[in-house]
């Protein structure tokens, strides 16, 4: 799908996001640095922040 600039929904940005956040406060609640997460996750906003949070996870492509 990313090869063909489809960004079809299959599973949501904002899902990822959701996702993310569950992840990133267990860790940050054990103490484990979770530097990849954080990135992914700062992508991941910017994307919902411009109006691609109802896209697939493909449009990453899309993060400048």
């Amino acid at each position: 799908m990313m090869m063909e600039r489809n960004f079809k929904p299959g599973f949501k940005i904002d899902l990822h996001i959701k996702d993310l956040n569950n992840a990133l406060d267990t860790g940050h609640g054990l103490g484990t640095p979770m530097l990849l997460p954080s990135s992914v996750q700062e992508m991941l906003q910017w994307l919902h922040n411009n109006g691609v949070g109802q896209g697939d996870h493909s449009a990453i492509l899309k993060w400048k």
